[in-house]
């Protein structure tokens, strides 16, 4: 298992990842993150609330950048006949 630190980049800040958590690989690590963007954006959906989110970095334990998943990566195929291209 690896420890990855998943930041939040919002529209008006930066939320940094203190704890980390523990995947078998960056693949795993990744697809919880787009499957999370995924779970925010229905939620906001549904509340009718503004979405500031606009991507979550990965680094490691030593604080290197690992990947970036913006919203649009995470939402290309979730919302079919929706352009998401400028997003992120």
């Amino acid at each position: 298992m690896v420890r990855y630190f998943l930041n939040v980049d919002l529209k008006d800040g930066f939320i940094p990842d203190t704890e980390g958590l523990d995947f078998l690989d960056i693949e795993r690590a990744t697809a919880e993150v787009i499957s999370g963007m995924r779970d925010i954006v229905v939620e906001h959906i549904q509340q009718g609330e503004a979405l500031a989110l606009q991507a979550i970095s990965i680094t490691d334990d030593a604080g290197h950048l690992i990947s970036i998943v913006t919203l649009a990566d995470a939402l290309k195929g979730f919302l079919p006949g929706m352009a998401v291209s400028g997003l992120g």
